[in-house]
């Protein structure tokens, strides 16, 4: 249904997780939905922590072989959670027209076009390992381990994928509980099978790093059981699957409309963090080791920033499709004055505590001191970062994906590259720090005067042109 389809003349339908976010308290709603948001962040982190912890007491050669799959896997997350977008984008707003067949149609729809994508993205990773990882310059007696840990990843990618856009059909319908619950159970299996996979017990042989890659494959296959089982037998939110080209075309569309933009940026994101990690690299290991600290830390920091703006997609989807404007407004405000609020209260904590933070991972004093350094200047832009998530996460609930794009462009790549550089030139270390700041600052600002002063008003405008319609 387009933005100027007019609106059904009943109310819209209530979402069939019983969590329909087109009434009650604003705020309330936000805050709940980003607290459960933020418990699935932790586990995740912690599932990633666990694969770490156990594959580094196999030994150097091991912890190498793991570092190096990250780019990959970085890749295969970034396309799943571009897609995740769209799948939440889409079904939030259909579920606020109160369509419930174009729901269900677009949810089962969804997980055959992630299936098929999946299927690809496996085929072709399987058949290239090999030359993948020596382009990326994994030495020969480092590949044997890749080839172990990527055979058995690869086949489990569709582990990968499926799950986020499990989660993303149940939180496009306002349940932000249960795949965070769910997702920490399958943290806890990931962390419980680790071990014994990787070392062995009892009849279960020793595997090694390939059996971290099976642990997360079995962690990952039981959390789509579990979501298959909620999505279908307590939410009834999928349809027969069908194989119309109308109808594939239809939901195809729709989907891709938002997970095309939403995968690309996603995509440039982790190479513009390599450019800047090689501007890093190019005044030495200490530099490297500092930069690589303080970015770590950040990542636990914003978690806060990470769970308003995925609160806020599901939130503003409902809402734009309903056509409550006047609560997606109110959204929006809200989670800008909580970044603002939280990058206050993370700029305190860390400018009081980031001599104690490096001195936790670090002993050189000039990996302390440049750690302390990039802990006092760059969370002052930590707001403006959180302003940049909402907005992308907003614009693309309300169908503007290329806005959105644009603006993840600018924040990974167009603005914070360019200023980095000169940061550079001008001031070495201190002045990438400050360079950093100032892009965030920059591009935050930007976002917002964007979603408050063309992007809200145009949306408005198309909700009253379908109520004119209508009316007609």
């Amino acid at each position: 249904m387009s933005d100027v389809t007019a609106p059904k003349a009943k109310a819209p339908a209530k979402s069939f997780g019983n969590a329909s976010l087109t009434e009650g308290s604003v705020r309330g709603q936000i805050m709940k939905l980003a607290g459960f948001m933020a418990f699935g962040i932790v586990a995740s982190l912690i599932s990633t922590l666990a694969d770490t912890y156990f594959i580094a007491k196999l030994g150097t050669h091991e912890l190498a072989a793991l570092t190096f799959s990250f780019p990959v896997v970085m890749l295969i997350i970034s396309v799943s959670i571009g897609f995740g977008t769209g799948v939440v984008a889409v079904i939030s707003r259909t579920v606020g027209e109160g369509d419930q067949a174009s729901v269900r149609a677009l949810g089962t729809d969804s997980i055959l076009l992630a299936t098929i994508l999946t299927a690809i993205i496996s085929i072709i990773g399987f058949n290239t390992i090999d030359p993948l990882f020596k382009l990326l310059g994994a030495e020969d007696a480092v590949l044997p381990l890749i080839h172990q840990y990527m055979q058995i990843w690869y086949l489990g990618t569709l582990f990968q994928i499926i799950p986020q856009v499990g989660s993303s059909v149940i939180r496009a319908h306002g349940d932000a509980r249960t795949p965070s619950a769910l997702m920490g159970l399958a943290a806890i299996i990931n962390a419980v099978l680790d071990p014994i996979l990787i070392f062995g017990w009892g009849p279960i042989p020793a595997m090694g790093i390939a059996g971290a890659a099976w642990a997360g494959n079995i962690a990952r296959l039981a959390l789509i059981i579990m979501f298959a089982i909620v999505i279908q037998r307590g939410m009834h939110a999928l349809a027969p699957i069908s194989f119309s080209a109308a109808r594939l075309k239809n939901s195809w569309g729709k989907l891709l409309h938002i997970a095309l933009p939403s995968t690309a940026t996603q995509l440039v994101s982790p190479l513009a963090s390599a450019i800047v990690t090689a501007i890093v690299a190019s005044y030495g290991t200490a530099s490297v080791a500092a930069y690589g600290i303080a970015t770590r830390v950040e990542i636990f920091a914003f978690i806060y920033v990470m769970a308003i703006a995925i609160a806020v997609a599901p939130f503003v989807g409902q809402n734009a499709g309903a056509k409550r404007f006047d609560r997606v407004q109110e959204a929006i405000s809200f989670a800008i004055k909580y970044c603002f609020v939280g990058g206050v209260v993370l700029v305190g904590v860390l400018a009081l505590s980031a001599h104690w933070l490096a001195t936790r991972f670090a002993t050189d004093p000039e990996v302390i001191r440049l750690a302390t350094l990039y802990f006092y200047i760059v969370p002052v832009s930590y707001a403006f970062a959180g302003i940049v998530a909402v907005s992308m996460s907003a614009l693309n609930a309300m169908a503007m994906p290329l806005s959105a794009s644009l603006i993840g462009l600018a924040r990974s790549m167009l603005v914070t590259v360019p200023l980095v550089l000169l940061g550079s030139w001008l001031g070495g270390m201190e002045g990438i720090f400050v360079a950093n700041c100032l892009a965030a600052i920059a591009v935050g600002v930007a976002a917002w005067w964007w979603l408050m002063r063309a992007a809200y008003p145009k949306a408005t405008a198309i909700s009253a042109l379908a109520v004119q319609a209508a009316a007609e």
